[in-house]
């Protein structure tokens, strides 16, 4: 797999591209607060521009923005994209803007990230078929216990559903959530009709609109679907609006990261073992979506996904995760797998290869006894590449989200140093990526160390493997 990899400024809003082979990239969490409890994002991007040179990676992501965007070609502002970074008239957009011309002048690409956890999470649908679909005896059904009194009938909104998307030190509400939508654009409309080119029976549920109510069926309940409708109301697609908004910021590419384990368990097909088909399809039609986009507005625009430790395992699925998910979007749709992996757009298929856990009552190893975090990454690692996948390792700084350092801390796999070096050992590809340039690292292996192996591994040594990440004040 090749990585073509933008080493010159911005030239009239476009990339001049010298080539380069090898990925070290990082995440960065632009609303991650500091100690006034302001974002960082805006003053950590500044940082990382003045320094772009002696960086240890060659891409940075800029996340989240919001699944239900909405952004107007020539409009220059941040407002709607649910980027929270600045009080300023244009949202920050000029700044942010600023940061990625010197990061692409140093030698780093910049990619707009779309989705993340909370852009993924419908906590009343993720509670009661997730957390409880299956039963008591499962990883996170400790939370309708300690939250709910044990039963999913008591979840509601006073109690974010068992706070099961998200634990009450968070203090989110409804609005701190969205889902993907299933937009009525004509681009959209375009990828459905692929997708049932290639099944007639693909169905899609263009009925739930964030922001509006929905009527789940199996319960006969009303409930509002979170995130925000505005782009329905004026006719906007945000999957179109990201790749707008990548192509006046001046960014290298999109990246699509999408999560919505609640669409998996809530359509789910069969009798157990599951199938979860109905997923797989709006995936792939989401990423069709953008990628339609991107020969439409920004031809010259990369898409990387971040998918799952699980996205590449076949065999049966017991519901949970989305697992062999990118697998069945691979064999059954190959150039939409493709289009992210190899050629002129590739940014990557970016397996999330950490959050694993190592509790064996709950199957969470992919192999009985084999639970350390090195070997679970290459098992997942080795399943994409069976598949004849080609995926860049990930990595996660400081404390894992999962599982809770406070319910099971003892089976949480932190990242240390040593198993940083048998990982990178241990796994093939052509690069890596890490989540998150500015997490505490909690006394475990440091984002400068991790991305300095990684640079070492993947980027041939180069000079800047050697640099660190600007500490902030």
């Amino acid at each position: 797999m090749l990585f073509l990899f933008s080493l010159l400024a911005v030239v009239n809003g476009y990339y001049v591209n010298t080539t380069v082979d090898g990925l070290s990239g990082g995440y960065i969490l632009m609303e991650r607060q500091g100690p006034d409890g302001q974002p960082i994002g805006l003053k950590a991007m500044a940082a990382l521009a003045a320094n772009a040179a002696t960086l240890p990676i060659n891409r940075l992501w800029v996340s989240f923005f919001s699944p239900t965007m909405v952004y107007v070609p020539g409009s220059h502002t941040l407002k709607n994209t649910g980027l929270h970074i600045s009080n300023a008239s244009d949202g920050g957009f000029a700044e942010l803007k600023k940061s990625i011309a010197l990061l692409a002048a140093g030698g780093v690409e910049t990619f707009l990230s779309l989705g993340g956890w909370n852009y993924n999470c419908w906590p009343y649908m993720y509670t009661r078929y997730s957390v409880g679909g299956y039963g008591t005896a499962t990883p996170n059904y400790w939370k309708v216990q300690q939250y709910c009194q044990g039963s999913l009938d008591s979840a509601d909104e006073s109690n974010m559903w068992c706070y099961t998307c998200e634990p009450p030190s968070e203090h989110t509400s409804l609005d701190s959530f969205t889902i993907f939508p299933e937009p009525k654009s004509d681009l959209f409309q375009q990828a459905m009709d692929y997708v049932k080119s290639k099944d007639p029976a693909a169905t899609f549920h263009q009925d739930i609109v964030p922001g509006g109510m929905y009527t789940d069926s199996k319960t006969g309940k009303s409930v509002k679907v979170p995130g925000d409708g505005s782009f329905a109301a004026g006719g906007r697609d945000p999957y179109e609006d990201i790749v707008l908004l990548t192509r006046d910021m001046g960014a290298a590419g999109v990246d699509l990261d999408y999560e919505e384990f609640w669409h998996a368990d809530y359509f789910r097909t069969g009798k157990g073992p599951w199938e979860l088909t109905s997923t797989t399809y709006k995936y792939a039609a989401i990423a069709k979506d953008m990628q339609l986009a991107i020969q439409k507005n920004y031809p010259s625009c990369k898409m990387s996904t971040a998918a799952g430790a699980v996205g590449g395992w076949a065999g049966k699925w017991w519901g949970g995760n989305m697992k062999g998910l990118w697998l069945q979007v691979h064999q059954k749709m190959p150039d939409v797998s493709a289009f992210m992996s190899t050629g002129a757009n590739a940014g990557g298929i970016n397996i999330m290869t950490y959050d694993l856990s190592s509790n064996e009552a709950f199957h969470e190893c992919p192999e009985q006894g084999k639970c350390a975090l090195d070997v679970q990454v290459e098992y997942y690692m080795d399943t994409y590449k069976t598949a004849g996948i080609p995926a860049n390792v990930g990595f996660e700084v400081g404390t894992p989200a999962y599982p809770s350092k406070t319910h099971d801390p003892t089976h949480q796999l932190p990242l240390s140093n040593t198993l940083l070096t048998n990982i990178l050992g241990s796994v093939g590809g052509t690069g890596g990526f890490f989540w998150e340039i500015y997490k505490p690292e909690d006394g475990h292996a440091t984002p400068t160390q991790v991305a300095q192996a990684m640079c070492t591994k993947y980027l041939a040594g180069a000079s800047r493997c050697s640099g660190s990440f600007p500490v902030l004040d």
